[in-house]
């Protein structure tokens, strides 16, 4: 293993055993028995490894999918069984708010990937950024809310209702109008 794949992994295992994040750069080396010029001659920051997890993890599992062209159905189970795998890590990470978070990392990654997907059918480049960023986020707040639950739910749950979308409630509309609604 070299010294980058060590970075990671033991950014993993620190996030486990101390239940966050926040982990600075030299508990980080301290750690690995590395120098912070180590660590530094592979990433600026903290943010850096959570985003290179990200692309390690989970990019590549999609890009997996792409180049085996799974059903959409298949490839989301794919992905989230990919999340599941680092549960631990990813519970942990999830908890985190703000700027640079593993959420922010999510949106941002997962708005490249989108519009990687839907550059060749998508032509007007405004419809393309807002589109990629609503299933983007839609996507990470799904993905926020399955972590923060503890993960429990299957990944074949979560796909079904990733699946869902609003046309599958629009035949109810008449139904959910015409009943009473406590605020």
């Amino acid at each position: 293993m070299g010294t980058k794949e060590k970075i990671l992994n033991g950014f993993m295992q620190l996030v486990v055993k101390n239940q966050t994040v926040n982990i600075s750069v030299i508990d980080l080396c301290n750690y690995l028995h590395i120098s912070r010029r180590s660590f530094y001659n592979y990433f600026f920051d903290r943010q850096e490894v959570v985003e290179e997890i990200f692309i390690n993890k989970i990019e590549e599992t999609i890009k997996k999918c792409l180049e085996d062209k799974m059903q959409t159905k298949d490839f989301l189970i794919q992905v989230y069984y990919s999340f599941l795998k680092d549960k631990s890590f990813f519970v942990v990470a999830i908890k985190e708010d703000g700027q640079n978070s593993l959420f922010d990392t999510m949106i941002l990654r997962m708005q490249i990937v989108f519009k990687i997907l839907f550059k060749e059918i998508i032509d007007d480049k405004r419809e393309l950024e807002y589109l990629s960023y609503k299933y983007a986020s839609s996507s990470a707040m799904l993905l926020k809310k399955w972590m923060k639950d503890g993960m429990i739910e299957s990944p074949e749950f979560i796909t079904k209702i990733y699946l869902s979308s609003y046309n599958d409630y629009e035949d109810k509309h008449e139904e959910i109008i015409s009943k009473q609604h406590n605020w």
